[in-house]
């Protein structure tokens, strides 16, 4: 950090020098353009007027020698790290005449997990990746509608799959979930370029740097949500039927408790979208009293359900369901917070006055 003085130049305006490291290093002479804007805290933000594509000319290429790794789970979270900070280039190379057949594993895997990644080239010693997903192609409000619009649909495939003993249903649940993680990794792509390039932040829907933090949060209560619904789908995969003969009635228990938790689910929704501290704080309500229906479930499901292994894979089930709602109390937080920076604007009840 420098201090410098402020110039006066002419009657009425002052200046300051702008440092010649940061000219020299984006090539700005006299006479570009800068876009000069003020932040909430204050603070004065000076950015080339062409700072897009000055970002993506300063894209890197990283080389990743496999021979070096030693495990191959080092791999996938290297190639994981790499799209999330935004390297749109990486290169998998070994000394060896052939990459080992369970990297090549890794790579196809990558592949497959994040959106937009593709093998531009490939030899026997040597595989190249591209990001060819547009970071602000899609808002964050789009991507975070589509995440929870998902968590209903897997919530209804639940319900049925326990409501009519069918695991094509669950295995269902399986599918979805990993496209919530594509989602997920790319929402955090989208937030981690923004904080580097602020220009890019109104385009995709953020409309304040305070916003990145709470979108990271919401984005992983999304992702933990998701993991939960994986968790129940599996853990209902490997229930005997011919033991929930008896048990159908806590089963029906379960199959409403999960019809309200997609009506919450979709009031989030409307509540994160529209900023809407009304139903934000009604769901913040209804949760408190789900939750303790659901322990209530649980107590049902001790006390009556006789076979001990499909007692057990209900309780996890119904404390799965809870563990979701509780993540998207989150949500319905940070929404609250958000309408308080312009409360006047969003709550009636409240007027705010400039303190002299």
């Amino acid at each position: 950090m420098e201090i410098r003085t402020l110039l006066r130049l002419g009657k009425s305006s002052l200046v300051v020098v702008l440092p010649k490291t940061w000219l020299k290093e984006l090539n700005l002479r006299a006479g570009d353009k800068v876009v000069v804007s003020q932040e909430e805290d204050g603070t004065l933000r000076i950015a080339p007027s062409n700072i897009e594509s000055r970002c993506l000319e300063r894209r890197r290429n990283v080389f990743v020698n496999v021979d070096s790794c030693g495990e191959v789970d080092l791999l996938e979270r290297i190639l994981v790290a790499n799209y999330l900070v935004g390297n749109d280039y990486v290169t998998i190379v070994s000394k060896r005449n052939i990459l080992d057949p369970e990297y090549l594993k890794v790579v196809r895997k990558i592949v497959n997990k994040l959106r937009g990644v593709e093998i531009i080239e490939r030899t026997p010693n040597k595989i190249s990746l591209q990001c060819v997903a547009d970071p602000v192609k899609f808002t964050i409000q789009n991507i975070l509608g589509r995440m929870l619009s998902l968590i209903i649909s897997t919530l209804d495939y639940i319900k049925r799959g326990l409501e009519e003993m069918n695991n094509d249903y669950l295995k269902e649940v399986l599918y979805i979930e990993e496209e919530i993680d594509r989602l997920y990794w790319l929402a955090v792509r989208q937030i981690l370029t923004i904080q580097r390039n602020r220009a890019l932040a109104k385009i995709v829907g953020v409309d304040s740097p305070l916003h990145l933090i709470g979108n990271r949060t919401i984005v992983k209560m999304l992702e933990s949500t998701s993991d939960y619904l994986e968790e129940i789908s599996r853990d209902a995969l490997t229930i005997d039927h011919s033991k929930l003969e008896s048990s159908k009635g806590i089963i029906s228990k379960i199959a409403k408790f999960i019809d309200k938790l997609e009506d919450v689910a979709s009031d989030v929704i409307r509540s994160y979208n529209g900023l809407d501290i009304k139903t934000a704080n009604d769901v913040l309500n209804q949760i408190n009293s789900m939750e303790l229906e659901g322990r209530s479930i649980i107590e049902d499901i001790i006390t009556n359900v006789s076979d001990i292994k499909t007692g057990v894979l209900l309780v996890r089930i119904v404390t799965r369901l809870i563990d979701m709602i509780k993540s998207l109390s989150v949500i319905c937080e940070i929404v609250i917070n958000r309408a308080m920076e312009n409360p006047d604007e969003k709550m009636p009840c409240i007027k705010v006055q400039q303190v002299e």
